[in-house]
C-alpha cells in the first residue's frame, strides 16, 4: 500500500502555519492604500507622519502606496517603509485611549504579504524627526 500527499493539502500547511501567529498579525488585517501622486499619499497620512512614521509612503512603478496599516479597538497599527522603498523593520502602534505612540517589530515580509514573524513590543514614545 502507497500513501500519497496531495498538493492541496501541502499548499495549505502556510497559511495554517500563519493563522498560529499572534492575532496582531493576522495578514488579513494589514491595508494599505494607492494613490495618484506621493504629495496626495502625505497629505493622507498626516495623522501617521505627526506621530512618528518616518517614510510612510513608497513608489512604485504602479503608484504610490501608504503605510501599510491595522485597525483593531482603540489601536491603529502603521508600518511604513524604509528610505530606499523596503517595508520598514519596525511600525508604530497609536493608543487612542491614552494618546501615546509605541513603537514594534514589524511583521517580516514575503512575496508582498507579511509573515507572522514579528513580535509586538513597547519601546517608548516615538517622535517625529523631520
Amino acid at each position: 500500500m502507497r500513501k500519497a500527499f496531495h498538493l492541496p493539502l501541502l499548499a495549505a500547511l502556510p497559511a495554517v502555519l500563519a493563522a498560529c501567529g499572534d492575532d496582531d498579525l493576522d495578514l488579513d488585517r494589514y491595508k494599505r492604500t494607492k494613490y495618484t501622486s506621493y504629495e496626495q499619499c502625505r497629505l493622507a497620512n498626516q495623522d501617521a507622519i505627526q506621530r512618528g512614521l518616518q517614510n510612510p509612503c513608497q513608489k512604485t512603478s504602479g503608484g504610490f502606496y501608504g503605510p501599510y496599516i491595522w485597525l483593531a479597538s482603540g489601536l491603529t497599527r502603521y508600518v511604513g517603509y524604509t528610505s530606499s522603498g523596503r517595508v520598514a523593520p519596525t511600525g508604530l502602534t497609536y493608543d487612542t485611549r491614552s494618546g501615546k505612540t509605541t513603537s514594534f517589530k514589524a511583521p517580516g515580509v514575503s512575496r508582498g504579504g507579511f509573515t507572522s514573524t514579528g513580535r509586538a513590543s513597547s519601546s517608548g514614545s516615538a517622535s517625529y524627526g523631520g
